[in-house]
């Protein structure tokens, strides 16, 4: 008959720390030079009390894969936070002189942040933003009737 045994969850949160750090670090040291993407979005998303600004890169691929390619923490999404996100992605490899699609959700600093560090960025609105956006200044019952037009209009 096998022995059983156990494992405290201290013992258990203690490896999970240490393999998210390991693989956090590995992501956000991974050399870019050999990426080449059509498109890179930039987002700011919160967990708890914390915003974490993140980029995805998207392959230029016929599979349209993504990439993770940085996370930063911050108080805000400002205009200094995503300069260095990505002036730390130019620093690691990522190619910043060719043209790339830049979608990100209205906000100003991250449109001011990639114009400052990619030579032609074409910057685009993220339309689950712009509905999100758009429905939240409309009543209640107009939301899913507004919401339809714009999807359509995006067809």
């Amino acid at each position: 008959m096998a022995e059983a045994s156990s494992v405290s969850k201290s013992a258990v949160s203690r490896k999970f720390v240490a393999m998210t750090e390991t693989a956090l670090s590995d992501l956000l040291t991974a050399d870019l030079s050999g990426l080449d993407l059509v498109a890179i979005m930039i987002d700011g998303v919160h967990f708890a009390d914390h915003l974490c600004v993140v980029a995805l890169g998207i392959g230029i691929g016929i599979d349209g894969v993504k990439h993770p390619l940085a996370v930063v923490e911050g108080s805000t999404e400002n205009t200094t936070l995503v300069r260095g996100l990505l002036v730390g992605l130019r620093d690691r490899g990522l190619d910043v002189t060719g043209p790339i699609l830049a979608i990100l959700d209205g906000a100003k600093a991250l449109t001011a942040a990639v114009r400052e560090v990619f030579d032609h960025p074409v910057i685009a609105r993220c339309q689950i933003h712009k509905l999100r956006n758009v429905g939240d200044h409309l009543p209640e019952k107009l939301r899913g009737p507004v919401e339809k037009r714009i999807r359509q209009a995006y067809h």
